[in-house]
């Protein structure tokens, strides 16, 4: 069928893109923070909402058009596999939990899909550990172990490059465990999968240090 939502959510980053230029620049601060970045003294002031928000919103169009294409191959054979609603979930999901760990992590002004996208990278690996049947088969293919090398090396030099490998490491983590409880039909694990997304932005809505 065809790939409709992630035509849809690609459109949305598009259009808030298009909507924060003609107001300013996406790589000034005032602007992002206008058009919903995470930043963490707003987040705990009330401002929920940018947990949300930000994953629609990009700070520069290198920012935007690297995500939308990389996020393309991720996206769309996902979309097939789970279904058009349980995929809008694991993105959406994954996209909050990514903002989530970033606002726990570092206190920065943050934006992107990337929290929803490594979400997506988290669901395509457990699709296939489930289909090879233990993770190490799954390391025994080159190419997947390839991604995996490639994808740990991401988050580890995230921080020195000016990534933000919190967002990317709880998408990651969310889109995994939420795709793990789905394709296997476990309420038990489907459960926890939301719950530690639930626990996760309750953390992050308030001071802890």
């Amino acid at each position: 069928s065809a790939p409709f939502v992630t035509v849809a959510l690609f459109l949305a980053c598009g259009a808030v893109f298009l909507l924060a230029e003609s107001a300013g620049s996406t790589r000034q601060t005032a602007t992002l923070i206008a058009f919903g970045a995470v930043e963490r003294q707003l987040v705990w002031g009330g401002d929920w909402w940018r947990l949300f928000t930000s994953m629609f919103l990009h700070i520069g169009v290198i920012h935007l058009a690297v995500n939308l294409y990389f996020g393309w191959s991720w996206a769309v054979p996902m979309e097939r596999v789970l279904g058009h609603a349980r995929f809008l979930v694991v993105y959406l999901l994954s996209g909050v939990a990514g903002s989530a760990a970033s606002v726990l992590g570092h206190d920065v002004v943050s934006a992107g899909a990337s929290g929803a996208l490594f979400g997506l990278m988290g669901a395509t690996l457990v699709t296939i550990r489930l289909r090879l049947g233990s993770w190490q088969a799954v390391w025994a293919h080159p190419p997947i172990r390839q991604v995996i090398i490639s994808g740990v090396l991401w988050l580890v030099a995230g921080p020195f490059m000016g990534f933000d490998s919190f967002a990317h490491g709880g998408g990651l983590l969310a889109g995994g465990a939420i795709t793990w409880g789905l394709l296997t039909n476990n309420r038990v694990k489907l459960i926890a999968a939301y719950a530690g997304v639930a626990l996760l932005v309750a953390a992050s809505l308030r001071p802890w240090f």
